[in-house]
């Protein structure tokens, strides 16, 4: 199994103990460095690639989001776990950090008890290091060269979509923000989003989509019938299919290469089931390849149009890569420029 490496950054002695302890009771071999400021999380990962890395909201220079954007840089596969301490201000960091590229963020327990206090900490830890372990199983897809995706015209003027699906990861929220906000209120077909991110993040990013979006942004329900203009964002934590009445099914089966929501799942159920025929997939930034093979079912079962978001403007360019060398992308953009294209493939003249 390979050696996996944990980065500690922070200034409080007792949680890096507390968190030391709880990667320890976890996997004794499990490497683990400790710093207590910027600077010296600066200087380990120029030296070693880390799996997993802990900081602390509050470390300081070169501060907390600088430090986000250099380590993605670095290591754009790392999990990087946020923690805070409780404030009233929690919310607001943590959609900053995670639409930034953090996997992760944790309040630090405050609880009385030690032991309590150790468990939520260990609880969390041993979730990113069996994510750790689920990556590192998977074996690195050879992806064939392909020469670069040129857009279709002539599918792109037959197409006729019925339905977006998103797929997004790593920088999503700031992505998901970017597109939505622009899209005309009269936007004429539902709009279905997988987004990797923490069950607990769900409702309030979906609140912050809805309060930019001249659209209807919701957390999708089991059982409901998708509607033109509105945007159902899966739940964390449960997979979001369509069934052949166009309405949102919801399951906890098992994750699809460690993720739920999956992305693959969406797409290949709408491949199956749903009942119109035009389908418009666009994939944003992200680690992993999850929609990837979704996409090979959509384009085998529907009139499939495939946009996907470009390197530049990619926090982490992994799920956009894979569809762009698999050949699926019919056309790659910058994110500024994806709402229009949305809109000019559906049929809104902006």
């Amino acid at each position: 199994m390979d050696e996996i490496r944990v980065l500690i950054a922070d200034k409080s002695s007792v949680y890096t103990k507390m968190f030391t302890r709880a990667v320890t009771e976890t996997d004794k071999k499990i490497s683990i460095s400790c710093v207590t400021d910027g600077d010296e999380v600066l200087g380990l990962i120029n030296r070693k690639k880390y799996n997993i890395i802990v900081i602390d909201a509050e470390i300081s220079e070169p501060g907390l989001m600088e430090l986000i954007n250099v380590i993605l840089i670095k290591n754009p596969l790392v999990y990087i776990l946020v923690i805070a301490r409780p404030s009233a201000a929690e919310d607001d960091l943590f959609e900053e950090v995670l639409s930034k590229g953090a996997t992760e963020c944790m309040t630090k327990p405050i609880y009385d008890s030690y032991t309590e206090n150790l468990d939520i900490i260990k609880n969390k830890m041993n979730y990113l290091i069996k994510k750790t372990r689920q990556k590192n199983r998977v074996e690195k897809e050879i992806i064939p060269s392909a020469e670069p995706s040129i857009e279709k015209t002539s599918k792109k003027n037959k197409l006729n979509p019925e339905i977006v699906l998103i797929a997004a990861s790593t920088g999503g929220p700031l992505a998901l923000n970017s597109i939505l906000s622009n899209l005309h209120k009269d936007f004429p077909v539902p709009i279905l989003i997988v987004q990797h991110i923490p069950s607990y993040f769900t409702e309030t990013l979906a609140q912050h989509l809805d309060n930019k979006s001249q659209l209807k942004v919701k957390i999708a329900q089991d059982k409901e019938a998708i509607k033109a203009g509105n945007v159902y964002l899966a739940p964390g934590g449960m997979h979001m299919k369509l069934n052949s009445k166009n309405n949102i099914r919801l399951d906890d089966s098992p994750p699809i290469g460690g993720l739920r929501p999956a992305a693959d799942v969406l797409f290949e159920s709408a491949a199956k089931s749903f009942s119109g025929s035009g389908v418009l997939a666009v994939i944003l930034t992200g680690m992993g390849s999850d929609g990837k093979e979704g996409l090979v079912s959509l384009k085998a079962k529907r009139d499939c149009f495939c946009i996907a978001q470009s390197e530049e403007t990619c926090v982490v360019y992994g799920m956009p890569r894979c569809v762009v060398e698999s050949g699926l992308a019919d056309k790659v953009l910058d994110l500024e420029n994806i709402y229009q294209e949305i809109e000019s493939l559906c049929c809104i003249q902006t």
